[in-house]
């Protein structure tokens, strides 16, 4: 069984040959194509003799970039990376499970991101080693063309692709270009629901999150997710109707933690735009981030580290905080705070500050 890392590279100077490190025990094969770098990865890539180096003209698609770099491979499974990620955790043996019974193998992934001067983790689940005869479709947010078996593998992945850039700029003209083809397609509009929401386009974003919701399967891949992208951007431009988004929902992804999180946060939000509303009431915020809390201790999916932990704890301080209960308050911003979340330190010494200056 021969294994062969198939990769796609453009500008990735900083972090390719961490991810080429991580792999090198993993495959027998390594073949990177690049699509036009201009800064030193190229010099970094011919500086080591094990690599399989080509060139691939970009245009503006990522599939017939990937299925280029796969079409020169001599393995029988590919694994693919991107060069801003790389393996922390996995073995060959885990590999070679998947490649002995033709499965496709789909790996953890821990996306890094910079939210509030503060670096968090969200996790995705995505299928990146298969057998060789395995092509991709799509322009951007390529999926592989196969009805062959999925399965989680005992691999885990690091990103930090999204601290240094915003690829949102890049991959909405990719995702309209891809729609005028597949206008109809459930999955393309929720991609690029989700890239004019990262890119604040909130009114754009929630039209387009609610055509993919429309035609979508509560049992469809990607459902849980364009659920929390219509609620979070409708939070931004006080859309009434996630409220019944949110109904509709709630048997359905009960077990997510991150649903109940967007739900907290939706009301908390509804509540200040719509001070004079009787749709939400403020025990609703509060059961929304205590039910996070009690999953915790149940078998769950959480999309964002944290939201069945230090950040519902944080929106529970906030909640307090902005109720008068400052004890309570303080409680859950410690919870939140040992855990090392700063939001939550700098508001409990927000709060113990004022409270000693008015015992003076």
């Amino acid at each position: 069984m021969k294994i062969s890392l198939a990769m796609i590279v453009k500008n990735g100077e900083r972090t390719i040959d961490r991810c080429l490190q991580s792999v090198q025990s993993l495959v027998d094969e390594i073949v990177v194509v690049d699509t036009g770098s201009s800064d030193n990865t190229i010099d970094i890539l011919k500086g080591n003799s094990n690599i399989k180096m080509l060139h691939f003209e970009w245009c503006d698609d990522f599939s017939l970039a990937r299925n280029y770099a796969i079409d020169n491979t001599s393995g029988d499974y590919i694994l693919v990376l991107d060069s801003d990620e790389y393996i922390i955790e996995g073995k060959r043996s885990e590999l070679e499970r998947i490649a002995e019974r033709n499965l496709i193998g789909r790996f953890k992934i821990l996306n890094n991101f910079i939210k509030e001067n503060q670096t968090l983790q969200s996790i995705s689940h995505v299928s990146r080693f298969f057998p060789k005869t395995v092509r991709y479709v799509g322009c951007v947010h390529e999926q592989l063309d196969t009805i062959l078996p999925r399965v989680g593998m005992n691999i885990t992945v690091e990103h930090d692709g999204y601290i240094k850039g915003d690829k949102s700029k890049r991959n909405i003209p990719l995702l309209i270009k891809n729609l005028k083809q597949y206008p109809s397609d459930p999955y393309y509009l929720f991609q690029l629901g989700k890239e004019l929401r990262i890119d604040k386009q909130y009114q754009q974003a929630f039209s387009i999150l609610m055509k993919s919701y429309k035609m979508s399967a509560y049992n469809t891949a990607f459902y849980d997710k364009l659920i929390l992208e219509i609620i979070y951007s409708g939070k931004e431009i006080g859309k009434v109707e996630v409220l019944n988004i949110i109904e509709h929902n709630e048997g359905k992804l009960e077990n997510v933690t991150d649903f109940h999180f967007a739900k907290g946060m939706f009301f908390l939000d509804f509540l200040v735009k719509h001070p004079s509303t009787k749709l939400v009431k403020m025990e609703m915020i509060k059961d929304s981030f205590l039910t996070c809390l009690a999953l915790s201790e149940k078998k769950h999916t959480e999309y964002v580290r944290g939201t069945s932990s230090f950040l519902a704890n944080f929106n529970l301080g906030l909640y307090y905080e902005l109720t008068g209960d400052l004890n309570r308050s303080i409680d859950f911003y410690k919870l939140s705070a040992l855990e090392g979340y700063l939001d939550a330190q700098k508001r409990l010494s927000n709060i113990l500050s004022r409270m000693s200056s008015n015992q003076e």
